[in-house]
């Protein structure tokens, strides 16, 4: 009970502008708990709403898969094997929170750092806004006048941002900029914004960006998935990854841990020479 009433006097303290860390999902259901319609509730997606179920793809294995994938820049890796690849939440009580704030006619946005056009998939968005949906998140109710907004792309971006569907894709854009983009063109002048982030760098430029606006906004780098445990094998990572650069199909954890003598097999092509020296020395 007392830790309960330190956070609610830690959380009236907070003042615009403010950025708090945290891997507890509690302190982030405290903090929207009295917000209104007239406030705006963006959540990150990857590693804040949802993560990769297979160790490489987790946050703990992104300097390790950047190196195996090394020269292999004809194509988004990363992205491609996402869709094939098994997600689960990483806090069972997001949906529940997520659907108590639409309920409440609290604008609710989940904000992704990736392109709305991926390889593969015709429709605009509709691969990130049908994976959230196939993990209980409906964000289409959050200004559904707005059925798709395209936003100006900067020079030597290859993505414009889009707003679909109740998400927000900046497209590798900078998110702060995205999002007061955003507000301009849908006329939109928040009370206040609750903006949640696995990456602290976004989270700092959402709340520069808006404090720069004068719009009040508490940032909330969250990071669960980060501190979940995570069993990362470097010989397995790279057998994963191989595999699926010669032959288009993602092996679980579970599955690539089935073929038997994985260092026999003829991988093509080889690993880079700064992943084989990662390799060593995770050894």
């Amino acid at each position: 009970m007392h830790w309960i009433l330190c956070f609610l006097v830690f959380v009236a303290s907070l003042e615009a502008g403010e950025i708090f860390t945290t891997s507890d999902f509690a302190r982030i259901e405290e903090v929207v708990e009295n917000l209104d319609c007239h406030s705006i509730v963006l959540f990150d997606v990857d590693a804040t709403l949802i993560v990769p179920d297979d160790a490489i793809l987790r946050p703990q294995g992104k300097d390790l898969f950047e190196l195996l994938i090394d020269g292999h820049d004809d194509r988004d890796l990363f992205r491609d094997i996402r869709l094939q690849a098994s997600h689960s939440l990483v806090d069972a009580r997001s949906t529940s929170l997520v659907q108590r704030l639409q309920k409440r006619k609290v604008p609710v946005i989940a904000y992704t750092a990736a392109p709305a056009k991926i390889r593969g998939m015709h429709q605009l968005g509709n691969w990130r806004i049908d994976e959230l949906k196939s993990h209980g998140f409906d964000f289409s109710c959050s200004f559904a006048d707005c059925k798709v907004l395209e936003l100006p792309k900067s020079t030597g971006q290859s993505h414009f941002p889009m707003f679909k569907s109740g998400v927000l894709f900046s497209s590798f854009h900078p998110k702060g900029d995205v999002l007061i983009l955003f507000l301009q063109k849908m006329g939109l002048n928040p009370k206040r914004i609750i903006f949640v982030d696995d990456e602290l760098r976004h989270v700092q430029s959402v709340v520069k960006s808006l404090e720069r606006h004068g719009i009040a906004c508490l940032g909330i780098h969250y990071t669960a998935a980060i501190e979940a445990p995570c069993e990362l094998n470097p010989e397995q990572a790279a057998f994963q990854v191989n595999y699926f650069i010669n032959k288009d199909v993602w092996l679980s954890d579970i599955e690539s841990r089935n073929y038997q003598n994985i260092s026999n097999l003829d991988f093509n092509p080889p690993l880079s020479p700064q992943a084989c020296v990662s390799l060593v020395e995770c050894h």
